[in-house]
């Protein structure tokens, strides 16, 4: 079992550098250490390190805004010539979010270290995601590296607009709902009792629809704990079960189904498909390995499926078109124009257009949705209220007849 060791050693320059190393032993661990031309000056087992670091536990996501932001900064100084770990100690410096801030000062004590750029982001895949690893390892091997990072920020930009206009017009909704639904709760549990104690009090003959809203009600004051327990072990269950294989597959068939956010969400899929796999071969990381770094951020069972499809057929010399035009994900435009752009050597280019022209239909969409969306659950919730408040009354009608 490999055992940790904690080093001080002086790299090409001269500088002393600290880090840790995994070897079988001592003498391992020093023969790796030289093969990174570092001069070991001391080196120590590791032992007894316990530690519980919240931060890690509480840790927050750097969010596609903060890559892009990192991504564009880098790339200017990089086209500046600023040398690389002057770069990343600049980034470090000026950094605001705490999880990236931290990881980039790692990253640089890894390249002091004698690490590579890229392997060094590969030992974060919690926070780099694999396009942006292997677009800088193909930057890396190319001399490339300021045009991918140029490419990469422009990636991460269009993929964090299209997630904000998406989230934006779904706020409005969901609030209303919310707050819907809250409202109903107060009208059920401490309007509709009282409304209660004065039909038995008048001996109002009660209607049907009237217990059926008076028995919800006591249902709801009396167990309101078991409705919250439901619905948590509901969101419990379902986030369970979609981390299983089937779970996915059958959450993702569902979803691309659904009336309204189904074509809404294919569009979102395709144009996120169409961007990461053009920013890639254009960055000149193979079509292969493209692939397999798409498949895993694509987020769809059917979307994987036909990339392994796809990858199967590069492998037998046949078209990456052809598997995709199977599929029920991707639309004949896209897959056409895919099998033009192979034809004619440009699917980087034109992939890039087709990724233009599903985030315009997904900006329409979204739009439309959101304006759409809005009267209907106003009338839909306003709807239900005004049954409640019906039913509520209707005795009372009655009682006011009978008067008369």
């Amino acid at each position: 079992m490999p055992k940790k060791f904690s080093y001080k050693a002086r790299n090409q320059s001269g500088k002393l550098v600290t880090g840790k190393v995994e070897a079988e032993n001592r003498n391992k661990a020093i023969t790796l250490l030289r093969e990174r031309s570092l001069f070991v000056v001391q080196i120590n087992e590791a032992l007894g390190e316990v530690s519980i670091n919240l931060d890690n536990i509480f840790q927050k996501k750097v969010s596609t805004r903060e890559l892009s932001v990192m991504c564009r900064q880098f790339a200017t100084m990089t086209q500046a010539g600023v040398p690389i770990l002057q770069s990343l100690n600049i980034l470090t410096l000026q950094c605001d979010h705490k999880v990236l801030k931290e990881t980039l000062r790692k990253v640089t004590e890894n390249i002091e270290g004698g690490v590579s750029l890229a392997e060094s982001f590969k030992s974060f895949p919690k926070i780099f995601p694999p396009i942006f690893i292997s677009m800088v390892e193909a930057g890396e091997v190319g001399g490339a590296l300021d045009q991918v990072l140029e490419r990469l920020a422009a990636n991460f930009e269009k993929e964090h607009d299209l997630k904000e206009k998406v989230k934006s017009a779904m706020t409005y909704p969901a609030v209303v709902v919310m707050v819907a639904v809250l409202a109903i709760a107060a009208l059920l549990i401490f309007v509709v009792p009282k409304f209660m104690t004065m039909l038995t009090d008048m001996q109002a003959p009660i209607p049907l629809t009237t217990q059926l809203i008076i028995k919800f009600s006591d249902f709801l004051k009396n167990f309101w704990y078991i409705v919250l327990f439901t619905i948590a072990g509901a969101f419990f269950g379902y986030k369970q079960a979609v981390k299983t294989e089937k779970g996915k597959k059958i959450k993702d068939q569902v979803v691309l189904k659904l009336p309204v956010f189904g074509p809404m969400i294919q569009k979102i899929i395709v144009a996120r498909f169409c961007r990461s796999l053009s920013t890639l071969l254009k960055s000149g990381v193979p079509v292969l390995q493209s692939l397999e770094v798409v498949k895993n951020i694509a987020g769809n069972y059917a979307v994987v499926k036909s990339i392994k499809e796809a990858e199967k057929s590069i492998k037998e010399g046949q078209s990456i078109s052809l598997p995709l035009q199977k599929s029920r994900v991707f639309p004949p435009m896209v897959t056409r124009m895919m099998a033009i752009g192979e034809e004619t050597g440009s699917i980087d280019t034109l992939l890039e257009k087709i990724a233009d022209f599903y985030e315009r239909e997904v900006d329409d969409l979204v739009s439309r949705l959101s304006s759409m969306l809005e009267p209907v659950l106003i009338v839909g919730m306003g709807g239900v209220v005004g049954f409640i408040i019906l039913s509520i009354m209707l005795p009372m009608f009655s009682v006011i007849d009978n008067v008369k």
